[in-house]
């Protein structure tokens, strides 16, 4: 007996896909690895099962819910649920008359469908057409007898439509052993040459149900040994349809395209997917990571090929997609993690147990499967491992997990394609359960060893992110054992503001894109730094974007504007609004982008554009409150080439920043020239780190171009202060006490400041003619000296100066009587109560201004003043007066006869004190009193009456 596959001869250059696989040739691949070995159809449980409860005209049947359900494994595991259905006929029979005898020819068909191996992405069903036939002979000396030829009585195995043969087998009965005799004799059921009949089934990412049936033409009769060719076409059995459901896989709802990812064991942390001991093939310029443990946890990611004629077209939407693991210590952007020991589905080295071959790093070809992977999310919701974010990485070529056979978190043993082939794959095999985490750039950097100020001759120096930022934390070490060689670089970009803020991070805040693709439908959001878009296929091209911030503490809006195929910008649109329409075969090749409002005084953007024929193009958009004409685009500025992928990001930066320094990979140590350091004294300098790959080897327009070109995240040093020109201002005083005012000043022209001279004044210090006035008059206005002779003007200063200006205030000392002094001037006054005795002089305030005007303060003369006159005297704020009190008393004859005495009462700090002084220390305008009051003498009284 033999069995054919339909369409079983195929094209050389079919995909592996495509490639069919006999059904023998299966078997001896799952020998060992599905524990079947290749078993005869009589040791089949299914076939066990039915044939104990054998009865014609069952109909259909079933085992453990397949039919109408979901196909799950029956063989892969000891003690199996097995599962498998089928649909028995009853007998179909054909009456011969021959002579004066009648033979009754019989047979029926009974379809059994077993699912008998399956992985994360493969089942394979086993379609058992069984058979009995028979008769009942009323000639005694007739033959008993069912004879075929090959390729007679064919039949054949239907799926889903009644035209649709997806299997052929020679149905040929026979029932020779029963030997001659009256009566009636059955065969029973014949199966066992049905072997070669099954079908591989691939799971998609969504449930699939099929139905198939069992359908068989008796073509030739022999009746007494002569066949009846009169009766050709005349039988036909089929059985009813059976279905069953191809269940889903568990694909992550994680997009881990365009990041770079950490993988590591889900139930041991320190048991990390390291790849120090892959064998490195057919490239160069590796930077591969072997010193101390594992260093080989990172990997680049970046999707393959989809939706194109290597792969079927339903495994989407997104995260329906292969992904290829890149290491990042590897230079060349086209080599990848290859499992080129797990298959495909060729019969070779299929065997979990014995498939011991390393993993390797191999050039990642456009139709290598091999290095193309499917993450999914295999571990049941409400388990610790799905709760960690478990998930299986299953090679696209073979359907086996990466897994740690008998490892422990003692016993690390290294990586195998793994896969016991039952039902609920391995759900329950904690070594297949990894997590695949984002590994951003984090970290501290300073600026100087955290010096605050750099000085004229100065240069700024960034710590190295080697020892203090992670995920490079102590790479200097394998930098030294790569000859030097880092296996990374870090870009460098410098800022110069007039705040010493410098943000930690984004503060929150992230950018969200979405786009329409042509053949392929909506994307969902996701972070713009990893894509909106895909370049990894020409047939799926940008028709729509729209990009938002979200999360950002400060207002402010993302606009954008987008170039058509053709040469033709579109009207910008901002936060979330849609340009373009999918589904109209709109076709763009270029975008712009830039913040607006008070947000881009805290970021600048890194935008990147992927072009088909072109690869990347990507630039920064720098500054704040930008627009549409202020901007550079990116990607193809001709409007030639389609636009497919977009990757947009913040770079964050102090409040108002401007950039010095754009990010080079050169700029760790900055030096500034001598005008720069004139147009930057005073100011504050910080410095935006990245880690970046190495990129003399990433080119090329699709498959070598990858998405991640660094970590993502930006770590911020400093501020360091540039020491300008320091302006001290000094008021009342020449130390540093009488400080009032410190500006850090630019070369160039200046001017004293009016901060300062606001800081100076005192209140209530003026010269005479402003007695008492609010606000003050008497500022001397600034000196270079401290002697106050050389007036300040203005001057031009120049990198390194110090400039040191002085300045007093000053004030009136004015003299009065009080209110209720004796008015003495109309009296003859002599120095004693007798007529003979001599004149005296009535008390007068002292005229300033007869005298010599000096001043002198901290042991420094001052200049005049100009402003001494009668009662009234000008000082500088500090200085002090000493006032002649006057003594004695004088006496003069009343018009009573009797004399009386008078005595002056100076000087008082006001006119209701009586506590006299001679010193005077003014601090704002002040006036002091003398008060001349009458003295007892002969028993009169001394007031005033």
């Amino acid at each position: 007996m033999r069995s054919d596959k339909n369409n079983s001869e195929q094209p050389a250059d079919k995909s592996l896909i495509e490639t069919p696989v006999s059904r023998r040739g299966l078997f001896a691949a799952l020998a060992v690895a599905a524990g079947l070995g290749l078993l005869g159809a009589e040791d089949a449980f299914g076939w066990d099962y039915w044939g104990q409860n054998a009865r014609i005209n069952q109909g259909a049947w079933d085992m453990y819910g397949m039919i109408n359900g979901k196909i799950n494994c029956c063989r892969g595991r000891s003690n199996p649920t097995n599962q498998c259905m089928g649909w028995a006929n009853d007998w179909t029979e054909w009456y011969a008359f021959r002579y004066a005898y009648v033979q009754i020819l019989r047979y029926a068909l009974n379809l059994q469908v077993e699912c008998d191996y399956e992985n994360e992405l493969w089942f394979h069903l086993s379609f058992y057409p069984l058979t009995a036939c028979g008769d009942t002979n009323y000639n005694p000396n007739g033959k008993r007898i069912w004879f075929a030829a090959d390729h007679d009585n064919l039949g054949a195995i239907k799926e889903d439509e009644q035209e649709n043969n997806i299997v052929t087998f020679d149905g040929n009965l026979t029932n020779e052993e029963l030997g001659v005799g009256t009566g009636r004799h059955d065969t029973g059921w014949k199966h066992y040459q049905y072997h070669d009949t099954g079908k591989w089934y691939r799971r998609t990412s969504k449930d699939v149900s099929h139905r198939w049936c069992a359908d068989l033409n008796i073509f030739n009769i022999y009746v007494e040994g002569v066949s009846h060719d009169e009766t050709v076409d005349t039988l036909h059995s089929q059985t009813g349809w059976l279905t069953s459901t191809v269940k889903q896989t568990y694909l992550t709802s994680e997009d881990i395209q365009g990041i770079v990812c950490r993988v590591h064991a889900a139930d041991d942390d320190s048991l990390n997917w390291d790849v120090g001991n892959a064998s490195i093939k057919d490239c160069t310029g590796l930077f591969q990571q072997i010193f101390k443990g594992n260093y080989n946890q990172l990997f680049l990611t970046e999707f393959s090929k989809v939706r194109d004629d290597s792969y079927f077209d339903d495994w989407g939407p997104i995260p329906g997609f292969l992904t290829t693991f890149r290491p990042a210590h590897v230079a060349d952007a086209s080599c990848a993690v290859n499992a080129l020991g797990g298959g495909p589905w060729d019969g070779k080295e299929f065997n979990h147990v014995a498939n011991t071959q390393p993993f390797e790093i191999n050039r990642a070809g456009v139709a290598s499967r091999a290095s193309a992977w499917w993450v999914t999310k295999a571990f049941s919701e409400g388990t610790p491992l799905f709760e960690d974010g478990a998930v299986a990485i299953i090679s696209d070529a073979s359907g086996l997990c990466v897994n740690r056979p008998n490892a422990t978190q003692t016993r690390p043993f290294k990586l195998n394609l793994f896969h016991n082939g039952y039902k609920g794959g391995v759900a329950g095999d904690r070594a297949s359960a990894w997590v695949v985490e984002e590994v951003p750039f984090t970290g501290s950097l300073s600026l100087n060893d955290g010096s605050k100020e750099i000085g004229a001759d100065q240069t700024v120096t960034c710590s190295d992110p080697l020892l203090s930022c992670t995920p490079c934390h102590n790479w200097s070490d394998v930098k030294g054992n790569n000859g030097g060689t880092a296996v990374s670089d870090f870009m460098y970009r410098w800022y110069y503001a007039d705040t010493d803020e410098v943000p930690l991070d984004c503060s929150g805040a992230s950018i969200i894109g979405s786009c329409h693709l042509s053949n392929f439908g909506d994307m969902p959001d996701c972070p713009a730094y990893r894509h909106v878009g895909m370049n990894m296929s020409a047939k799926m091209c940008i028709e729509a974007i729209s990009l938002r911030l979200d999360g950002s503490p400060w207002q402010g809006s993302i606009c954008y504007s987008m170039l058509t195929k053709g040469g033709e910008w579109s009207d910008a649109a901002a936060d979330g609004a849609r340009i373009g329409e999918g589904g109209k075969s709109l076709r763009w090749s270029a975008i712009k982008v830039w913040l607006t409002g008070e947000v881009s005084q805290h970021f600048d953007l890194e935008v990147r554009a992927f072009n088909s024929n072109l690869s990347w193009t990507g630039g920064y958009v720098s500054g704040h409150d930008l627009d549409f004409t202020s901007v550079n685009g990116f990607g193809d500025l001709r409007g030639v080439n389609e636009l497919r992928c977009v990757q947009v990001d913040l770079i964050p930066k102090p409040k108002g920043a401007t950039v010095l320094r754009e990010f080079s990979k050169g700029l760790r140590e900055l030096s500034l020239t001598e005008l720069e350091l004139d147009s930057l004294s005073g100011r504050y300098l910080s410095c935006v780190v990245q880690q970046v790959f190495p990129t003399a080897l990433r080119s090329g327009i699709d498959f070598d171009s990858p998405l991640v070109h660094r970590f993502h995240g930006s770590v911020s040093a400093g501020p360091v202060h540039v020491g300008g020109i320091k302006v001290v201002y000094h008021a009342d005083g020449i130390d540093d006490e009488s400080v009032v005012f410190t500006e850090t000043a630019q070369a160039g022209p200046h001017t004293a400041s009016d901060d300062a001279t606001s800081a100076a004044i005192k209140t209530h210090c003026n010269l005479n003619d402003h007695f008492d006035e609010d606000p003050s008059t008497g500022f001397t206005g600034w000196f270079t000296d401290k002697g106050l002779t050389s007036p300040y003007g203005g001057s031009e200063l120049s990198a390194g100066d110090e400039l040191h200006l002085y300045s007093r205030n000053r004030l009136t000392l004015r003299c009065a009587f009080t209110d209720d002094s004796v008015d003495t001037t109309e009296l003859v006054l002599r120095t004693s109560p007798e007529s003979t005795a001599p004149l005296a002089e009535s008390w007068s305030l002292p005229d300033f201004g007869l005298s010599d005007e000096r001043h002198a303060l901290d042991g420094i003369g001052l200049p005049a003043i100009g402003d001494d006159g009668p009662a009234h005297k000008a000082l500088y704020l500090g200085e002090s007066v000493t006032l002649a009190r006057p003594m004695g008393r004088v006496y003069a004859r009343m018009e009573d006869g009797t004399w009386a005495g008078f005595r002056a009462v100076a000087w008082l700090a006001s006119q209701d004190s009586d506590s006299q002084m001679t010193k005077v220390t003014p601090t704002r305008d002040t006036c002091v009193y003398m008060r001349v009051e009458r003295a007892d003498y002969d028993g009169v009284s001394s007031t005033k009456n």
